[in-house]
């Protein structure tokens, strides 16, 4: 039960990063005879009981598990596509998306998620040629109205996020926005301070490699604020 590569430490893939079984493999690894490999050229990161790889570089590469915000591209017989602002789109059915039923001869699709609209959806399972299937059956997935979206290096989202959330918590609390963070990069942001809040997140984005970045970005926070005030 030990640690191969420490935290931080730069991997490339097929490279055992944990052995043993008492952490379970997050997003960018894989488990396989008790080891826990990674996926991708990119950097360790240790959990209090998991281990995951961050890529380094690349699009986003869907996670089964994973919350993202996707946009509607194309409306089927019985399904939706979405771009999941990946190299892979996903597909949405109707008996995952909606909890009451429709009549697919007489109940036109686009008046539940038309062409253009933005959802949060969970990615319910990815195929080992990289099928993407979604589902809105988590409390958590909705369609998104109003606010703005902006996209960020899918890499940056745990730094953006913070430790226990305390980042992203912050930004809320100061700015009043309501704030969506998905996997993928995409971020929606809604409220009368979108812009302060935006800026913030590319800051974060930017200085993400910056130690104590929680109490520089609180403390510049504050400093934004003072000056919308004066």
């Amino acid at each position: 039960m030990s640690r191969v590569k420490e935290e931080k430490e730069l991997v490339t893939p097929g490279d055992t990063i944990y052995s043993g079984n008492e952490l379970y493999p997050n997003s960018g690894v894989y488990e396989e005879d008790d080891k826990i490999i990674s996926k991708y050229i990119g950097v360790v990161e240790y959990g209090q009981n998991s281990v995951r790889v961050v890529p380094m570089s690349g699009r986003y590469m869907p996670e089964e598990g994973d919350i993202v915000i996707a946009e509607i591209s194309s409306v089927g017989y019985n399904n939706w596509r979405a771009d999941l602002n990946s190299a892979y789109d996903g597909m949405l059915r109707i008996d995952v998306a909606v909890d009451e039923y429709i009549d697919l001869d007489e109940d036109d699709l686009t008046d539940y998620f038309d062409v253009g609209d933005a959802i949060v959806v969970e990615i319910s399972s990815v195929t080992a040629g990289y099928d993407v299937n979604l589902s809105m059956e988590d409390k958590r997935c909705r369609k998104l109205r109003g606010g703005r979206i902006i996209e960020i290096y899918h890499s940056k989202v745990p730094r953006v996020i913070g430790k226990k959330g305390t980042m992203i918590k912050q930004i809320k609390e100061k700015t009043g926005c309501k704030i969506i963070v998905g996997q993928n990069g995409l971020v929606w942001i809604q409220g009368e301070k979108e812009n302060l809040a935006a800026k913030t997140i590319r800051k974060i984005e930017e200085e993400a490699h910056v130690e104590g970045l929680t109490d520089k970005i609180s403390d510049w926070l504050e400093e934004q604020l003072e000056g919308d005030a004066e």
